[in-house]
């Protein structure tokens, strides 16, 4: 059975915004004074790395194959995609944004507006999945994503 467009829609919207998010971290943790903050910002640039391999691989494997790959067995692979400077361009906009941001506090409402952006869209994509692995993988991304906006939310009220 074809895999409807939709889903490779989807799944291709979600590469787009993790690599965005990955882009984002690793500008936000260069402009960061925080020694605290630099390292959570290379964290959450990592965890979007590891999204975007997930994304990668199931979108690689629905075209090939016409199958979804557990997440889990997505994870158990070694190694990570390099993200080339050629995706990371097509982000500028967004690393002009973290730039002319004014301070930290401004720099975490961005991330917070991506967090909630991709959080929302793979919840999205969980309800429509018309498959177990489509909506394990999409709740998995949906849950770790609501995890970064714990994460962000922690950081600003730090800034009081």
């Amino acid at each position: 059975m074809a895999v409807h467009p939709d889903i490779l829609g989807a799944l291709t919207t979600g590469i787009q915004s993790e690599v965005a998010s990955y882009v984002f971290y690793v500008a936000a943790a260069k402009k960061t004074g925080r020694d605290e903050f630099k390292a959570t910002l290379e964290k959450l640039a990592l965890e979007e790395k590891r999204h975007f391999h997930v994304l990668e691989r199931q979108y690689d494997s629905l075209v090939r194959s016409e199958k979804w790959i557990s997440t889990a067995d997505i994870l158990k692979e070694e190694g990570l995609p390099e993200i080339s400077e050629d995706m990371a361009e097509k982000h500028q906009a967004l690393v002009d944004e973290v730039q002319t941001a004014a301070d930290e506090r401004k720099i975490l409402d961005i991330a917070l507006r991506l967090e909630f952006e991709a959080r929302d869209h793979f919840t999205a994509m969980a309800e429509k999945a018309d498959t177990k692995e489509a909506k394990e993988t999409f709740d998995y991304l949906s849950k770790f994503e609501q995890t970064h906006v714990e994460i962000i939310k922690k950081m600003i009220a730090t800034l009081g």
